[in-house]
């Protein structure tokens, strides 16, 4: 049996870090099956102490440098510490999330987490992957994306959000001089139109752009339960939602304000398994206060897809009204 050490990142949100311990646990489990983890301290910091069958090296050393809190990794020689050298493995800087703040906003940290335990769950996936985010908002888990050198597609139905998303991401690209290219079209279906498309291509490195080695984000303003006819059949390898929390606030009057995110899944679900390939990952969060589990697996489960045993920890506190959990689930 091998030890590590791996450091949490003391840049992140600490109130996050507190809470999401937990659930990182579950992470690292779904990313390193023949390794188990558990909270300690280095140096009066935050960790995890590893305990793998097999030396962390190729693929799973990998995957670990890719988990949502990684920061350091030591690997325990009797009483001393050696350093675990670890390759660049972002295609854009973490910048591209770290930089972009908005009310309501999903933690990065907890994105990239969701993000990992899709493609843990997924048969495979393409060489070059593409993320499907059915309600993205600004498109902080097509940001996650990116910066994984992905292929992303996100679909809002708020124009705000999607038109503030996409200016930022063309901003970001801009400043780092970054090679790119956006343009927009409409969809239509019947004469009706569908949906307004924002596609920025672009490439992390000049010679690939001149080699047309790129990378895509594309912003589609349109009903999530369109996702099948827009997208086409089998366009996406992972599928990552921050479902809404069904959280509001200043209500007024007796009826209830709070919104079921599995009544929203079940709408809109058929479209999602469309757009997905065979063998595709998923995760889902959603706020277990306001949207029974049950609930929403059936939700899923009714539309085809096979939900994944639960794993423990995930669950964690956000704030009084948000206890926040990830459902996983496979096409």
């Amino acid at each position: 049996m091998m030890e590590y050490l791996l450091l949490l990142n003391p840049g992140h949100n600490r109130v996050y870090l507190d809470s999401a311990q937990g659930a990182a646990v579950a992470e690292l489990a779904a990313l390193l099956p023949g390794c188990t983890a558990e909270s300690t301290t280095l140096c009066n910091q935050p960790a995890f102490r590893l305990t793998c069958e097999n030396p962390l090296e190729g693929e799973a050393l990998a995957a670990c440098a890719r988990s949502s809190l990684f920061y350091a990794l030591f690997r325990k020689e009797g009483d001393l510490l050696r350093p675990v050298d670890v390759a660049e493995w972002q295609y854009l800087p973490d910048s591209l999330n770290t930089i972009l703040k908005y009310p309501g906003k999903t933690n990065e940290q907890f994105t990239r987490m969701m993000v990992n335990l899709a493609l843990s769950a997924a048969n495979g996936t393409r060489e070059v992957p593409t993320l499907l985010d059915p309600m993205c908002g600004q498109g902080t888990t097509l940001f996650e994306a990116a910066i994984r050198g992905w292929n992303a597609m996100g679909v809002e139905v708020q124009e705000q959000p999607l038109h503030k998303g996409a200016t930022y991401f063309v901003k970001y690209l801009e400043n780092g001089r970054y090679k790119h290219k956006r343009s927009e079209e409409k969809r239509t279906q019947g004469g009706k139109r569908i949906a307004q498309l924002i596609s920025v291509q672009y490439a992390a490195k000049k010679d690939d752009w001149y080699a047309e080695d790129t990378r895509k984000v594309q912003f589609f303003r349109a009903d999530s339960a369109l996702c099948g006819q827009l997208l086409g059949k089998n366009a996406a390898d992972l599928l990552v939602c921050d479902l809404p929390y069904g959280v509001q606030h200043g209500a007024s009057g007796g009826g209830s304000l709070q919104r079921n995110a599995a009544k929203i899944v079940r709408e809109v679900a058929d479209g999602w398994f469309a757009a997905l390939r065979p063998g595709a990952g998923v995760a889902l969060a959603y706020n277990s206060l306001t949207t029974p589990r049950h609930q929403l697996a059936e939700a899923m489960e009714a539309a085809g897809f096979t939900v994944l045993p639960q794993a423990e920890g995930l669950e964690h506190r956000v704030d009084q009204a948000i206890l926040r959990d990830v459902l996983v689930a496979r096409k």
